[in-house]
């Protein structure tokens, strides 16, 4: 059909407007944002004061407050109210596509909740029929309209506690933003591209009546400059002290074993000025170094100098002068930044960025601010901080600094750049050689008193189970994991739950908080860094209260029953520490205990990957190490034993946790109770294998010679004969350390009773879909009937048909019920298929193995064939048929 002159008409007019307007302009993603800003400001939904308090930052109006948090969500993860949480609304999407804010503004029939406290579908139901909200955004106007400060939220259902009402809510939300408010100020970027401190001029006159005074008492200042094998640096560090204006200063020193002409010119520098002292010793390493110097300075203030980096002219007299002027026991000055420290440095590109701050304690506990370098201290700070940690590796600085700072305050910043760093990255500096979990060991004693745990321990509750679960990222996993503990816990036993979040997003703290605020037996508490696993299960130790502590991975699931044989198991003195049996989520072991596999060998878990059968034949209760995943321990123990050494990043911290508690209490041992069922999905957060190298680096250092001898005879109680090792690390990497893993077989054996005596016992691999109510009563009947021939029996639900033990089964043997589950035949095993009477196979599917058996075969069980196995098989299957033949016949 032709159209009418006037369409054409119309149709010609928007062509030639599109031909000069172009074509339209495609929707961005912050074109979208934008547009559902505009539409949620509409339904005045947006609680500003919270978005201020959120982010520490003041709105003229709703409308900026929300194009601040949709602009900033995808890296800060706010939300623009308490009773929306972006995190829980994301977990309900049904598309992962979708935006949480366009599944929000949807005008669906179905109501959402959107928060652990708000369910739009609940409010919606209490409101009488002509105003009831038809849609998501609609229900929270009316709540936000109509509740008054006693109003109980409409929580979801599956909360636990009594709801609470929307004042104590919203006051909750309002303290828990201020303290993620605080949290992101003592976390914030150390780092500025411009300096915008005080030059000479201003410095002067700023701290002007400081100088006049530091003039007339005229203090020595003692450098300590410790060095090896720095030559080429050394005399750029020299020289820049020589420069200072401030000239009353003594210089030491300290060449800690140099052998690349450092001594040298140590030498002819301290021969030209007498003002440098010269101290020598045997490589010891910068700590050792540096106590060796503080021990030769005599000048009434100390600095601190790397061979590496230089001063500016005037950085000693406007330290010293500030020092003076508010009468500080310490001070440190601004810093330039030389370099990135990282790959990048050797394209030869300098970046230039500065360092300097005022800062608190707490934001001292997050990161450190005040480099050594940078550092004036008096000789009685100095004194009073005592000498440095020789243990330590890396931030041996921030150790330093956290101990003045506890001794006589946190330094007083001078605004005054003083300091030229080289941060290019370079092999032979600490910082490029050692991992990142020794800022966590320098931090530790300033979070943790362990001595005042431990005068304390006698207070602790016998009656309570403290159960301990350090989180990271992951609040959905550890719900789940909080809420098994609570729902298994029996009434006679009391327990509490304490939650360390490991400065996770925002939304992780906020969820969890919301939904067991009610329920006193819970303990959140968040911390600005990740401490990782050792040091934040340390924490939670401290803020535990009970006189038994259990350390619980936040991506475990808790079984029935499995708590009071745990902690049960301390009622034997000798058990220095309780596992549970973990197992994966298809039911095959995860981890029976810890094995040794002799010197310079990594431990394993013992029975990995094998079905929970062979745990339970194997029985073995007793082992030298634990995984501490699911484990039990007497908290008076593990605050003897200073807990697990943070120095591991999330691995091995629990090996020598207990290889360190066999040393305090030789005659002692660690049980898995088996009855003690935790099922471990063993997530991986994100960087939790970063330190993989280096753990196992420190791990060696620590035990190498003493590591526990082999326990491979405990595979022997299993009915296993260790024949090979996997080759295993290391692959090209310097820790020289083997992560091999142990090939198994099953060693033959022959049935000892029954009417199969002397017949050979195989392993029977039974193999169904544990939903199938028929087909799992024909794998008890054949079951009962395999193991009273003297047969080895495991049973595989779907999840573990294809686990990497199978090749120690003789037999595999798939039932099928109502459905038939397809299972590709185990290579080197006989094959049996059982049908049941109304099973409908497939017969292609069905000739694939040796053997069909069951009311529904359509081939003769008692086939021919050579093989013992084959024939045990025949045997086996013919004896079940004939039995149930003859109970049918009975029944009759």
């Amino acid at each position: 059909m032709n159209a009418s002159p006037a369409r054409r008409i119309l149709g010609a007019a928007g062509r030639v407007t599109r031909r000069f307007r172009g074509e339209p302009r495609l929707l961005t993603v912050e074109d979208r944002q934008l547009r559902w800003a505009r539409r949620i400001v509409e339904f005045e939904i947006v609680d500003r004061e919270f978005v201020e308090v959120l982010v520490s930052q003041s709105f003229s109006t709703d409308d900026e407050a929300v194009h601040f948090v949709v602009s900033n969500d995808g890296t800060r993860g706010l939300t623009i109210s308490p009773l929306v949480e972006p995190e829980w609304l994301r977990a309900q999407l049904p598309d992962g596509r979708t935006s949480w804010y366009d599944f929000l503004h949807q005008e669906q029939p179905v109501l959402v909740q959107t928060s652990p406290v708000f369910d739009a579908a609940r409010w919606a139901a209490a409101v009488p029929e002509p105003d009831r909200p038809g849609t998501t955004l609609d229900a929270l106007r009316h709540f936000l309209q109509h509740a008054r400060p006693d109003t109980p939220m409409p929580v979801p259902e599956g909360r636990p506690g009594t709801p609470p009402t929307w004042s104590e809510y919203r006051k909750t939300a309002l303290d828990r933003a201020r303290s993620f408010a605080g949290d992101q100020v003592h976390m914030r970027r150390r780092y500025r591209s411009e300096w915008n401190g005080l030059d000479y001029a201003g410095a002067r006159k700023r701290f002007a009546a400081g100088l006049e005074s530091a003039a007339a008492d005229a203090p020595r200042v003692s450098i300590i400059l410790p060095t090896r094998d720095r030559r080429e640096a050394l005399g750029r560090a020299v020289a820049s002290v020589q420069a200072q204006t401030w000239t009353a200063w003594q210089l030491v020193i300290v060449d800690d074993g140099s052998t690349d002409g450092s001594s040298e010119l140590i030498t002819s520098m301290a021969a030209s000025d007498h003002r440098i002292t010269v101290v020598r010793q045997e490589p010891s390493g910068a700590s050792a170094a540096r106590n060796t110097g503080l021990r030769a300075a005599d000048g009434e203030l100390v600095a601190f100098l790397d061979s590496d980096n230089t001063w500016f002219p005037t950085y000693l007299e406007i330290a010293v002068g500030a020092l003076y002027d508010g009468g500080h026991p310490a001070v440190h000055s601004g810093m330039r930044m030389l370099g990135l420290n990282n790959e990048r440095d050797s394209e030869g590109t300098v970046s230039e960025t500065y360092r300097g701050e005022d800062g608190s304690w707490d934001d001292l506990l997050a990161g450190n601010f005040v480099d050594l370098n940078a550092l004036l201290v008096t000789r009685a700070a100095a004194a009073a901080t005592g000498d440095f940690d020789v243990a330590l590796r890396r931030w041996i600085d921030y150790d330093y600094v956290l101990r003045l700072s506890r001794a006589t305050g946190v330094p007083a910043y001078v605004p005054h750049l003083g300091v030229d760093y080289d941060n290019t990255r370079d092999g032979r500096r600490i910082s490029s050689s050692h991992g990142a979990s020794w800022q966590d060991v320098a931090v530790a004693p300033s979070l943790i008193d362990w001595s005042a745990l431990e005068a304390g321990t006698s207070g602790r509750r016998e009656d309570l189970v403290s159960v301990v679960v350090p989180v990271f990222r992951d609040w959905q996993l550890t719900r789940a994991a909080v809420e098994a503990v609570l729902r298994t816990t029996p009434d006679e036993l009391d327990v509490e739950i304490v939650i360390i979040d490991n400065a996770s997003p925002r939304a992780v703290s906020a969820i969890l908080d919301a939904w067991f605020s009610s329920d006193c037996r819970v303990r959140l508490h968040r911390v600005p860094r990740n401490l990782n696993f050792g040091l934040g299960s340390d924490l939670g130790l401290a803020m535990s209260r009970g006189a038994r502590v259990v350390m619980l991975n936040n991506d475990t699931e808790v079984q029935p029953g499995w708590l009071p044989p745990l902690v049960g198991a301390l009622d034997d003195e000798g058990v220095l520490g309780a596992q549970s049996l973990l197992l994966y989520p298809d039911g095959t072991v995860q981890a029976a205990g810890t094995v040794f596999g002799g010197d310079k060998v990594l431990p394993w878990h013992f029975l990995a990957h094998h079905p929970r059968a062979d745990a339970e034949r194997a029985g073995q209760r007793r082992f030298r190490a634990v995984t501490a995943a699911a484990a039990a321990f007497r908290a008076g123990d593990l605050i003897r034993w200073r807990g697990f050494d943070p120095v591991f990043a999330n691995g091995l911290e629990d090996v020598d946790l207990c290889l360190r508690a066999l040393d305090d209490r030789p005659g002692g041992h660690f049980a898995v109770v088996l009855e003690s069922l935790v099922v471990h999905h063993e997530s991986k957060a994100p960087g939790r294998d970063d330190a993989r190298i280096e753990n196992r680096r420190i791990f060696d250092e620590r035990w190498r010679g003493r590591y526990p001898s082999a326990d491979f005879g405990l595979f022997e109680s299993a009915g296993l004969e260790i024949v090979a090792f996997e080759p295993g690390e290391p692959r090209g990497h310097a820790t020289m350390v083997r992560s091999s893993r142990p090939v198994v077989v099953r060693r033959p054996r022959l049935v000892e009773h029954g009417s199969w005596a002397g017949r050979p016992s195989l392993r029977w691999a039974l193999k169904a879909d544990s939903t199938d109510a028929r087909a799992m009563e024909d794998v008890y009947s054949l079951r009962r009937h395999l193991v009273g021939l003297g047969q080895e029996v495991v049973v595989d639900d779907l999840a573990s048909f294809y686990r990497s033990s199978c090749g120690l089964d003789d037999v595999t043997l798939l039932v099928t019920g109502a459905r038939a589950p397809l299972f590709v035949p185990q290579p080197g095993a006989v094959n049996v298929l059982w049908l049941s009477q109304d099973s409908a196979t497939d017969e292609a599917f069905a000739a694939s193995f040796a053997l069909q058996a069951g009311p529904g075969a359509r081939t003769d069980a008692a086939m021919t064939g050579s093989d013992s196995a084959l024939t045990l098989a025949q045997d086996a299957m013919a004896g079940v048929l004939d039995r149930a033949d003859r109970t049918q016949t009975v029944a009759e």
